[in-house]
């Protein structure tokens, strides 16, 4: 495997036959790059995971002349106002919502809806900047944050949705898309905490979740259609209300938070596998090959009690335990977490269980979570 990196591969080098870096920002530059890596003449194919830089991976892809979804579908997905916009004219359910620029607009629009709302930036990631508010206070303070709110090099800056706030659980489902085919693998059901922002705090996927609920099937196949997403793998979410499955958001890339991992545990599909068969223009088989189905499996990430400076992370007490199934710290020494809203995904490592169901996921990982060792120095507030 062959690899377009930002910086000197890390944990990548053991996957890698060869890698180039570049500024992945850069559409022709990563074009160029998969051009060197692919001199031998072997049949090539690019994809990315990482929300930074899908865009500029399309427009690559599009340059190149491989299969990729378009950089016009990637775009509408990215942008929620694109989105909602796209889903309302196709008569598709989808929160109410308002385009807003101004703390007196949001209010306005929270004062039509009905508080609470959620206030959301209209193009970031990873629930960055979305706030629930409960009243028209809370809707302008959390104007003021979402405004102020960033992510690497994602766009900001164009304006501030104001959406009808759903009751329900929240799920999301990832898809392989191939040719327009939209094939469902799992549910995930979402972990929220930190209210009233939404930081996705853990996962949890089951193999013998069923089929999934024709609503949900019919709304994530329009979607795809409605954004134009025909090839690939997607992430979408959505809250089920009492009055039917609203979409959240749908994303033209894998899972994050180590969603396709879990997936792989829980049901056998390799969702990067399907993903690189994909990029290289064949249709995925989504048997789960020599691997069997794990049953149940959850990832729960460790946050600090407490603004922090990271001294250590020691997960020795957690490893081995039957069950724990994979760990990794996320916080080196040095590392300065802020809780939420001042910084995004604060985590000090992740925790996953393999179990029959969820009641024994959840046993296990809370006796993994007791025995995770931090040592933090804490910030003055």
């Amino acid at each position: 495997m062959t690899a377009v990196l930002p910086a000197e591969p890390t944990w990548q080098a053991p996957y890698l036959a060869d890698h180039r870096v570049v500024d992945c920002t850069d559409p022709k530059a990563i074009a160029a790059a998969v051009t060197e890596l692919n001199v031998a003449g072997g049949r090539g194919g690019v994809f990315t995971w990482d929300e930074l830089v899908l865009e500029a991976t399309a427009r690559a892809a599009e340059e190149l002349g491989l299969p990729h979804t378009s950089v016009a579908a990637v775009t509408r997905c990215r942008d929620k106002y694109a989105t909602r916009s796209l889903m309302k004219e196709a008569g598709l359910p989808s929160p109410g919502y308002r385009l807003t620029f101004s703390a007196d607009e949001a209010a306005r629009a929270a004062a039509e809806f009905g508080c609470p709302v959620v206030v959301k930036p209209r193009s970031l990631a990873g629930s960055i900047g979305v706030v629930k508010a409960e009243d028209e206070s809370g809707v302008r303070a959390a104007f003021e944050l979402a405004a102020g709110a960033a992510y690497g090099t994602l766009p900001a800056g164009e304006g501030i949705l104001v959406e009808e706030f759903l009751e329900g659980p929240e799920i999301s489902v990832d898809s392989v898309v191939f040719e327009g085919n939209v094939r469902w693998v799992h549910v995930a059901e979402k972990r929220v905490g930190f209210a009233p922002y939404f930081e996705e705090v853990g996962h949890l996927v089951t193999a013998a979740a069923g089929a999934l609920d024709p609503e949900v099937a019919t709304l994530i196949e329009s979607a795809h259609r409605v954004l134009a997403v025909d090839f690939g793998v997607t992430h979408a979410e959505v809250r089920l209300t009492p009055d039917g499955p609203r979409l959240i958001e749908l994303n033209a890339r894998l899972g994050g938070d180590l969603i396709p991992l879990i997936s792989r545990m829980a049901t056998g599909v390799d969702l990067v596998k399907a993903a690189a068969e994909i990029a290289l223009g064949r249709r995925p088989e989504l048997g789960t090959g020599d691997r069997e189905p794990g049953g149940t499996a959850e990832i729960r990430f460790v946050y600090p009690p407490h603004d922090c400076t990271v001294r250590e992370v020691d997960l020795s007490n957690v490893d081995g335990l039957p069950g724990v199934a994979h760990t990794t710290v996320l916080a080196p020494p040095g590392t300065r977490l802020l809780l939420p809203p001042k910084n995004p995904i604060p985590r000090l490592a992740a925790l996953v269980a393999v179990a029959a169901d969820e009641a024994a996921t959840t046993r296990i990982l809370d006796l993994a979570e007791e025995k995770v060792v931090a040592d933090l120095a804490p910030l003055a507030v």
